[in-house]
């Protein structure tokens, strides 16, 4: 019985011939001699023919277990190629990557070692490229691989689609990993990324199934019958460079091979039938209120398993850090992990300070990489480089916008003589095809956005081409329209979703305001855009921003030569300014600075006639005086803005004119008259325009009902006090604006319930208030809150919460902390300063209050400050001129506040003299002691009046 010999077999490329088996090496039937190295060198590169083998792995294999360098390694190829002679050029050295077998090879396979005997065979035994092992896993993408497992189970052809660095090959082959046992056949990698041209398509595509490269023609005719019924999930990797010719050879593997499926990754889609396309997003980052679970999401956890300088006991702190490095880099992998590799030498914090410099600190990628994935910039040069002119053109004008933007404003952009609008329109659909572009779902229209990171390099380019300057002018004109359109809404009080309809370009507007501020030239556009900007920041809350630039505009404009007050309304210019910062400065203190901006804006409108603006002028300075105690002024102006109100055709106008005056009397202790100047307001069941409900800072409404809830809670109608403020909170959240609901429950839902001693509300209404104040930045706010916090607080015997909450927050609100409205609270707060073991701070709070109160001739404020001063007197001892004293003061502030009628006032005093009774066992039941007691009032309101101004004049 003859015995076969094993399969001998033998690899032929032009001249050569290579025996593994016997580990010879041949050129024309002449043997060569080379070393073992150089011999294992090139076995290693034909058994991975077609693939770019990286210069670690090539020493892992010839030199296992030893250390060399990259000079022996290039010894052993240039000894390998002299010895090829004239098929040298099969191995082919690919820059900063490795080396490339790229032979057309033919495979001898013959039962006997005798080449005369051997049997050529034309169909092989498949023997494709597997899938690459990584090492490291992969993270953030669960809901990505279940979704392409899906598609995979349901469609021939799916593409994974998406920007440059987002891991749709990395995904690719995870998904066909985890998918390839139930493929009998298995999986194949089909790696385009270095073949440079068509030219080399059919040799990549045969080596990779296993046949010679010679094998693979443009149709595959020579391959396609070993492939018929194979059932293989074959992956074709990066195809956008040769995307006509991948397109191609996709639909012919997919008809000659009918029982298996395709994969591909690409920019952009290949376009033909059957394709399912996936776009791969970037890794999910958390909100700016998620940063408590930061750790959940797959962008942070991606850079922490790449960075190895914190300890897990410091990452906790880096966590902010690393958000906004994720948020910056829009959670594309390879981004966020060349990030990761420069923490190595510029920490983390380092990293986050030059991330407006990407392109220049992110150039650490792994040596074993592609070229174009080993730097950031490198990843986008790929992109944009396959780009026509036209589109690089549309891209980089593109990159003006700051945010999302819509295609009626980007043709409004970009169209001019060079390009008409329906290039504009195609070249957009194009980008977005190609990645390039995010198409952002959106009604009423499609919103489009750049990725920060293609933004930013787009805009270099801008600048390189040298347009950048008029393109930029450009914008700000465009961006000036916009919210002229706004400006002129907002006048119009039209009711319209600001969000929807200008919320989009509020970045564009920042940018725009930004750069022309920065520029002498563009001096004009920029105190334009400041103007035209006042609407929508009030709209949306953004006061601090507003300020500002009002700031800025006003300091510019008062720079403008004669030729330009000449030729642009300065004088409407400055009057909007003056009072758009005016209102701003209300929100952060009531000085001397905020009347005078206003009194400013009320100059300017007089003499042009201008109602609006008269009102608003009148407005800031009633506010001005309400808030500084100057009652008698403030009834007065609120007069004044009565008789300019009955000249305007919005009815929005009187009902602010009978709130201020409400106000004004409920500060002036006239309780019943400002309930009747309230109760006169008609809160019309139509709902108003949002524009005519906060024309004044404040939803009208809700403050309204706000004022209307304090005056009911003074006169002791607790209940319907209670039902009023909440009406109040909930037409502040109907509207959603931030200010509003922060009044609402500071001054309405806070106050009412210390009023009525209901603990659990004002618990309530505080925690409400901090959760409203971090959507709201403004300083006077955040100062309630935490005072109001700080109360709660020191009532639980905490004693360092005066000193740390409430004490510098009555210094941030300043003489504003005296109004009518806080006269409970610092009442409340001197008594459990005393209740604390704090007797001469509850003094001194009280001291400053009361003299405030008399000088402003504030009788309404001195019964409830009297009466703490009493409270916190008897807290100091229990004397019998001690007792004798208090008891004194109380039946003083309570005659004054029953003669007044100030209800609340007076249940509070009769209060606190119940419980001195108690003490001292005196019966309250012989009213004659309290009533005649009550005709001889201890100290008139009067003479610490005149005691006060003595003292301050």
């Amino acid at each position: 019985m003859v015995v076969p010999s094993q399969p001998a077999i033998l690899f032929h490329f032009g001249a050569t011939t290579f025996n593994p088996g016997r580990r010879e090496l041949s050129h024309n039937g002449v043997p060569l001699r080379v070393g073992g190295r150089a011999f294992d060198l090139l076995m290693l590169l034909i058994e991975q023919r077609g693939t770019v083998v990286s210069k670690e792995q090539i020493m892992e294999v010839v030199w296992p277990r030893r250390v060399v360098g990259e000079n022996t390694l290039e010894g052993q190829v240039s000894l390998l190629r002299r010895a090829l002679q004239s098929d040298r050029d099969v191995v082919r050295t690919i820059a900063g990557r490795g080396y490339q077998f790229v032979g057309e090879l033919d495979i001898d396979e013959s039962p006997a070692p005798d080449r005369a005997s051997m049997a050529p065979t034309s169909v092989p035994a498949l023997r494709g490229k597997g899938l690459p092992v990584h090492l490291s896993r992969l993270i953030g993408r669960e809901t990505q691989l279940a979704e392409v497992a899906d598609l995979i189970r349901s469609r021939r052809l799916v593409t994974l689609v998406g920007v440059g660095g987002v891991g749709k090959t990395r995904l690719a082959i995870e998904a066909a990993r985890q998918a390839s046992s139930t493929f009998a056949d298995g999986a194949v990698l089909v790696e385009l990324a270095a073949t440079a041209s068509v030219d080399y398509l059919p040799a990549t595509v045969a080596a990779a199934f296993g046949f010679s490269p010679g094998d693979g023609t443009q149709d595959l005719e020579k391959i396609a019958p070993s492939l018929h019924d194979r059932r293989l999930l074959i992956v074709i990797d990066n195809c956008e460079h040769l995307i006509e010719s991948a397109a191609q050879l996709v639909e012919t593997l997919l008809q000659v091979t009918p029982a298996s499926i395709v994969i591909a990754t690409s920019r952009e889609a290949l376009r033909i039938a059957g394709e399912r396309v996936y776009h791969v997003p970037s890794l999910d980052m958390p909100s700016h209120h998620d940063v408590e679970d930061a750790r959940c999401f797959g962008a942070i956890q991606l850079f922490l398993e790449r960075i190895s300088l914190v300890s897990d006991a410091e990452i906790g702190a880096y966590i902010p850090l690393i958000t906004r490095i994720c948020r910056q880099l829009d959670g594309i992998p390879l981004a966020i992990e060349l990030a990761a590799a420069c923490t190595a030498t510029l920490g983390i914090q380092g990293v986050a300070d030059h991330l407006d410099d990407r392109f220049q600190i992110l150039r650490n990628g792994a040596r074993t990489a592609l070229p174009r994935q080993q730097t950031l910039r490198a990843t986008v040069d790929w992109s944009y480089t396959l780009l026509s002119p036209l589109l690089q053109t549309v891209l980089i004008r593109l990159s003006l916008f700051a945010g999302a933007f819509t295609l009626d404003s980007a043709q409004r952009l970009i169209e001019g003589a060079d390009m008409p609008q329906c290039e504009v329109t195609t070249a957009i659909a194009e980008l977005v095809d190609k990645s390039l572009v995010c198409a952002v779902p959106s009604l009423p229209q499609m919103h489009y956005r750049l990725l920060d990171t293609i933004r930013a390099y787009a805009y270099d380019r801008l600048v390189e081409s040298g347009t950048s300057h008029a393109w930029l002018v450009r914008h700000a004109h465009l961006v000036l329209d916009i919210f002229r359109t706004a400006e002129k809404f907002a006048n119009e009080r039209l009711e319209l979703d600001w969000t929807r309809t200008f919320g989009l370009y509020l970045d564009d507007l920042r940018a725009a305001t930004k750069w022309s501020f920065s520029n002498d030239e563009t001096a004009v556009i920029a105190i334009e855009l400041a103007v035209v900007s006042i609407a929508p920041s009030m709209q949306f809350a953004l006061i601090e921003e507003c300020l500002r630039h009002a700031n800025m505009a006003l300091e510019v404009l008062s720079r403008l030569d004669v030729h330009a007050r000449r030729n642009f309304p300065v004088v409407e210019w400055e009057m909007k300014l003056q009072a758009a910062r005016g209102a701003c400065l209300l929100f952060q203190s009531a000085g001397a600075e905020t009347c005078e901006a206003f009194a400013a804006a009320l100059a300017l409108a007089g003499p042009t006639g201008d109602v609006e603006y008269q009102l608003r002028g009148l407005w800031g300075c009633w506010s001005h005086a309400y808030l500084n105690g100057k009652y008698a002024e403030a009834l007065s102006l609120a007069s004044q803005f009565s008789e300019v109100a009955e000249k305007s055709r919005w009815p929005g106008d009187r009902m602010a004119a009978h709130r201020m005056s409400g106000i004004a009397h409920l500060c002036t202790g006239q309780l019943n008259e400002a309930l009747g100047e309230l109760n006169s307001i008609s809160i019309p069941q139509a709902r108003a325009s949002r524009a005519e409900r906060i024309r004044f800072l404040y939803d009208e409404h809700s403050m309204t009902r706000s004022v209307l809830a304090q005056t009911l809670a003074f006169l002791g109608c607790h209940e319907e006090a209670e039902l009023m403020a909440q009406r109040a909170l909930e037409d502040a959240r109907a509207l959603d604006h931030a200010p509003s609901i922060c009044y609402a429950l500071s001054e309405a839902l806070c106050l009412t319930a210390l009023l009525r001693n209901d603990d659990a509300g004002l618990d309530r209404a505080v925690q409400m208030l901090s959760d409203a104040t971090r959507r709201h930045g403004e300083s006077t706010w955040k100062a309630r809150a935490e005072m109001w916090r700080g109360l709660i607080a020191l009532r639980l015997g905490q004693i360092e919460s005066y000193d740390l909450s409430i004490a510098p927050s009555l210094d941030e609100i300043g003489d504003a902390q005296y109004c009518v409205v806080l006269t409970a609270f610092l009442a409340e707060t001197a008594i459990a300063l005393a209740r604390t073991g704090r007797p001469q701070d509850a003094d001194s709070l009280l001291a400053r209050a009361i003299a405030k109160a008399a000088i402003a001739r504030d009788l309404f404020s001195w019964v409830e400050l009297r009466r703490a001063e009493a409270e916190v007197m008897l807290l100091r001892g229990k004397s019998d001129a001690i007792l004798r004293s208090a008891e004194r003061m109380l039946l003083n502030a309570l005659y004054v506040g029953r003669l007044r009628g100030f209800v609340a006032w007076e249940a509070r005093c009769k209060g606190s003299l119940e419980r001195l009774w108690k003490f001292t066992r005196k019966s309250p039941a012989t009213g004659d002691l309290v009533r005649s007691a009550l005709q001889v009032p201890d100290e008139s309101f009067d003479s610490i009046a005149l005691r006060a101004d003595d003292t301050t004049s």
